[in-house]
């Protein structure tokens, strides 16, 4: 008797041996699976600031080149100022973007960036047909500063499309992906490239 009663005993520990440690284990994976989640969720808040923070100096850099602008027209409209249509252009683009600016959609931000492109564009090839006015320090100051500001948009727009696909990816990803369909982070839109700004004219009047 006392055999089998000693027998009941030890696998009666054995059981509850295995019990705490299933128990045990069950608890240490799930603080794992917390802290987990906790660190993926600070991560996805992080990574948002961040892309709001790219997007925030990209306007500033548009913004920039939108207060450069009336300078230029003003210098070519000195030399050229029967040339209204592509003025009128200029002061339209200008208006739009910096509509689409206040409003925060990037669409719009990005065709209205183009289109100034386009319209700054066609007034630097107005001017190309003034050689006193190209070779003038105004002008070429200013063309300087336009290329400068263009270089930085196209830098902003990178760091930005770069910081929304890491982003992007972490919001596909598990566990992100659980996450961010419990607390709402939605994937983000890129900047599309602003092929005007690329045209020689925009940065070599020469």
């Amino acid at each position: 008797m006392d055999n089998y009663e000693n027998h009941g005993i030890g696998l009666g520990r054995i059981l509850l041996t295995g019990a705490i440690a299933l128990v045990v284990v069950v608890v240490i994976g799930f603080i794992t699976f917390v802290g987990s989640c906790v660190s993926t969720y600070n991560q996805l808040v992080d990574m948002q600031e961040e892309v709001s923070r790219a997007e925030a100096n990209v306007e500033t850099m548009m913004q920039r080149r939108l207060e450069l602008i009336p300078d230029l027209v003003s210098t070519v409209q000195a030399y050229t100022k029967h040339e209204e249509k592509v003025f009128e252009d200029i002061a339209n683009a200008r208006k739009e973007l910096g509509d689409s600016l206040s409003s925060g959609d990037l669409e719009q931000i990005s065709e209205a960036n183009e289109n100034l492109s386009v319209a700054v564009n066609n007034l630097v090839a107005l001017a190309e047909n003034y050689p006193d006015l190209t070779s003038g320090q105004q002008y070429t100051s200013l063309m300087d500063q336009l290329e400068g500001s263009v270089n930085r948009i196209t830098i902003a727009r990178e760091s930005y499309n770069e910081e929304v696909a890491n982003y992007n990816k972490e919001v596909r990803h598990f566990p992100g992906n659980i996450l961010a369909n419990i607390f709402g982070f939605e994937e983000m839109e890129q900047f599309e490239a602003d092929e005007a700004a690329n045209n020689p004219n925009m940065v070599n009047f020469d």
